[in-house]
């Protein structure tokens, strides 16, 4: 529908007197799951994130839940055997064993795991080879997964189908230069980073259309830091920073370097930036909003908390290394989306989980640590979900007698990492723009930001957006957009297919 306005916010004003605030549903509950990977049959402990006392953890009923998989009980430290995308809300569980993976689909109201159809899929071409299958899904949309296998020193890529199952990507398994430990794919979805602790590298690959991985020209680079070994990756949310962490005996290391638009890495000023606060140093987390950097030192049983400059250089934080009470050999860690709690797991089979102040400061919580439930599984990896606050992909009936088709991200805190994107087919209308601004309110998020209209004209937009219920047709999508003459365009409707989840 079109109109011309002189005054933008009275068009916003009418696009969002609709009742987009009053729809009655539940705001997404937050859940942490560990890949117990024991020596045997496989499974995974779920844990529902309790709101009072701040961060407890409860087993989410019929925890724990079998993979169908088997396990080897230990491995990398920094093997990512466990990740989840919120792309119709799958979780993916390794099973180093069996050599396959596990695929589930997460309740969002109750954490409850449900195994997809055909689950586990083969890690055809690939091998854990007992050093752990590190897993990493693209964060926008979730269309693809990645398997970083060390005992084959290659990747394996698959398609992830609507229904969770994995399809084996052309050309897989792809060769990663080493033996992989920790990957990441970047938040913009265009390139795959794997540390490679054998040659103290990084290996960079580009994403395409298919998924298909190419290598970065000259991949892998070098990660720095005499005696070292790159062991685990993360990515800021703007994808133009990248944080290595180093199993290095006797202090904390990590390297950090730049990610160019063609994905190759440089080191910034003064990296490998190295801090007498911890012993064998793997894993490293980002906070939400980029501002800190926890990183697990499993041989002095510590969380070492650094700061993070807006250019990635790092600081130690006042206080810093944090004890680990409960829990030994912490290691794979995850935060909440809102960055006030960190969650880590043991080889003890426990997890322990800290109270992040806002300078990263870390403080247990009420009832750490927790336990798995599992016995003699070497627990060394876990994920925390919802992995975005808020995301979507559908289709809704508009207003204006159109079916609009929409995909979304927004980061709170980190301005320009997101996008969004909509369109009416049948008419050509369209827009794709980034994310300046987000605002939430239980399950209903208002976003804003500068965009680009099929035709090439500039325009600015606000979305407001309402999800999270179980049913399509009770999520909602609308957005406006004005052009620099004043004309606007608004729509709004329920959705018809899809997703959309809205995390406070």
């Amino acid at each position: 529908m079109r109109t011309s306005l002189k005054c933008i916010p009275v068009a916003f004003l009418v696009l969002f007197g609709f009742t987009l605030f009053t729809v009655g549903v539940n705001a997404q509950s937050t859940f942490v799951y560990t890949n117990n990977d024991p020596s045997g049959a496989n499974s995974v402990s779920a844990f529902s994130v309790l709101p009072v006392p701040n961060g407890t953890l409860a087993p989410v009923p019929g925890s724990p839940f079998p993979t169908g998989g088997t396990g080897t009980g230990g491995g990398f430290f920094a093997s990512h055997r466990i990740t989840a995308t919120i792309r119709q809300n799958f979780l993916f569980a390794s099973n180093t064993g069996s050599n396959d993976i596990s695929v589930f689909s997460i309740d969002t109201s109750t954490g409850v795991l449900t195994s997809v159809p055909g689950s586990p899929f083969p890690n055809t071409g690939g091998s854990g080879d007992g050093r752990g299958i590190s897993l990493a899904a693209t964060p926008r949309g979730g269309r693809f997964l990645y398997a970083g296998n060390p005992g084959s020193s290659n990747i394996s890529a698959f398609s992830i189908v609507p229904n969770g199952a994995l399809t084996p990507i052309a050309g897989s398994p792809f060769p990663a230069g080493g033996q992989p430990d920790g990957i990441k794919v970047t938040p913009n979805d265009e390139f795959l980073s794997v540390a490679l602790p054998s040659s103290n590298s990084v290996a960079m690959f580009s994403i395409g259309p298919t998924g298909a991985l190419t290598s970065v020209p000259g991949s892998p680079f070098p990660a720095g830091g005499s005696g070292s070994a790159a062991a685990d990756v993360d990515i800021n949310c703007k994808s133009n920073l990248l944080f290595a962490s180093h199993a290095n005996f006797g202090n904390t290391v990590v390297s950090v370097a730049s990610i160019a638009s063609n994905g190759h890495l440089t080191p910034i000023a003064g990296s490998p930036f190295t801090f007498a606060s911890g012993n064998n140093s793997n894993v490293g987390v980002l906070s939400p909003d980029n501002e800190h950097l926890f990183v697990s030192n499993q041989f002095s049983n510590t969380i070492t908390s650094l700061d993070v400059a807006s250019g990635g250089s790092l600081t130690l934080e006042t206080g810093s290394p944090f004890a680990n009470p409960g829990g030994a050999d912490p290691s794979g860690m995850g935060t909440n989306r809102e960055g006030n709690l960190l969650y880590a797991a043991n080889f003890n089979e426990m997890v322990t989980g800290f109270d992040i102040d806002s300078d990263g400061g870390l403080t247990p919580v009420t009832g750490s640590p927790f336990p798995t439930g599992v016995v003699g599984s070497g627990l060394l990896s876990l994920t925390v979900f919802p992995t975005k606050p808020v995301e979507g992909e559908g289709d809704e009936a508009g207003d204006d007698g159109h079916k609009g088709h929409f995909e979304f991200e927004a980061e709170r805190g980190c301005e320009g990492s997101g996008e969004m994107d909509f369109e009416e087919p049948d008419n050509g209308e369209g827009m794709k723009g980034s994310v300046d601004a987000v605002t939430v309110t239980g399950n209903t998020a208002v976003i804003t930001g500068a965009g680009t209209l099929l035709n090439g004209t500039p325009v600015q937009y606000t979305a407001v957006v309402l999800g999270n219920a179980p049913v399509i047709g009770a999520n909602n999508f609308a957005i406006s957009w004005i052009t620099s003459t004043g004309s606007v365009f608004q729509t709004s409707g329920a959705l018809t297919d899809g997703y959309i989840v809205v995390h406070q």
